[in-house]
């Protein structure tokens, strides 16, 4: 096995607070490893449990990497995540110009996510050191012209008609791994934000939050009243769901998934106002049997898709259509599918569900129609 762990381990105290977070709530952030299993990324996540004896946790296998880009990579998350001195950063940036001097300033800043005036100083201090060759800055072209001896990076993908493509899709993967990248370390941070205390009543603070509020209606749907919607479950005026104090249950940078009928469409976007959201689209669950209306027969519900702060949007490979077909069941009860697609834009983050009916695992519930514990 391969060992791409570049940075001195974690103090006591830092592996103590990571140990008592997995034990917790899991590890939320996958394993980082390549083809052949070795750790790009995660050992103390790994370490830990093994210590406590949890078999399994999230993988996500890096593929293509020469062994230079497997160590650049680890560098980089290990840049954007923890929290690092001034020496331990130095020491990262060194090791990598140490790997590929040849490379520009701009490359390697580009690489690792810092600033490339931050590259250039500390080559000057290891060329001056005798540690890494001295690149000329100039050199003689053909016709005895100095030139500089480290061209821009846009000169490099200039595509010509014969590799055209294969530029553009190289250069599509580079973009793709760089959001993907991105995303990890905003969500790491975000996990680390939720499990904080605040001084709510909460021991919590959540990033997804799903709502499904429990509309008192003036006109009731036609062949429903208030008082058998009531018999199903206790209902809630639209101030009375304004008022509620999500807006200090959700994290900083988080997202919500609410419900909303037709005629409850203009209430449902005030509420999300209220609780500090912005809407952003909509999934449309179509049912299996018409329903009744003033206006027209209802058959789908819209589940708002609404966000605060810098929340990441789900990777590629979460985003479904946004028109679901399932059946209906149970009065009031969503399809499990949505469960599932939240799930899967946002395996990471830990989930609460508002006005719950029932029970999920690995989900928080709040609402007085759930058996909690």
């Amino acid at each position: 096995m391969v060992n791409y762990q570049l940075l001195p381990p974690l103090s006591p105290d830092e592996y103590d607070s990571l140990k008592a977070d997995i034990s917790e709530r899991g590890v939320l952030v996958p394993i980082e490893v390549d083809e052949e299993g070795n750790i790009l990324d995660g050992h103390h996540r790994v370490q830990i449990c093994l210590e406590l004896g949890i078999e399994s946790w999230p993988r996500l296998v890096r593929t293509g990497l020469s062994e230079e880009e497997k160590r650049q990579h680890a560098r980089k998350l290990n840049l954007a995540r923890r929290h690092l001195n001034q020496e331990q950063r130095r020491d990262l940036i060194d090791a990598q110009l140490t790997e590929t001097s040849e490379l520009s300033d701009r490359q390697i800043a580009a690489g690792l996510g810092v600033s490339h005036h931050t590259v250039s100083s500390r080559r000057k201090e290891l060329e001056a050191g005798g540690q890494i060759a001295h690149v000329s800055e100039t050199r003689l072209d053909t016709l005895g012209r100095a030139q500089p001896a480290r061209k821009p990076m846009k000169t490099v993908f200039v595509p010509d008609t014969d590799n055209e493509k294969g530029v553009l899709d190289s250069a599509k993967e580079i973009r793709a791994g760089r959001i993907e990248l991105s995303r990890v370390a905003r969500v790491g941070r975000i996990s680390e934000i939720s499990a904080g205390n605040s001084d709510l009543s909460t021991a919590q603070r959540y990033p997804v939050i799903y709502a499904d509020p429990p509309w008192r209606y003036e006109n009731p749907p036609m062949g429903d009243t208030n008082r058998s919607i009531e018999n199903q479950y206790p209902t809630m005026a639209l101030d009375e769901i304004c008022a509620l104090d999500v807006k200090v249950l959700a994290t900083d940078d988080a997202i919500l998934y609410m419900w909303a009928t037709a005629p409850k469409l203009a209430e449902c976007l005030e509420v999300v106002r209220a609780w500090d959201f912005e809407y952003r689209t909509c999934f449309a669950w179509i049912k299996d049997k018409i329903g009744m209306g003033y206006y027209a027969r209802n058959q789908h519900e819209l589940l708002l898709v609404c966000k605060r702060g810098n929340i990441p949007a789900p990777p590629a490979s979460a985003r479904v259509s946004s028109v679901v077909h399932a059946p209906r069941t149970e009065h009031s009860k969503k399809p499990d599918e949505f469960y599932e697609i939240i799930e899967a834009s946002y395996p990471e983050l830990p989930k609460i569900e508002l006005f719950s009916r029932a029970k999920r695992e690995g989900w928080a519930a709040w609402g007085n129609q759930a058996e909690v514990d």
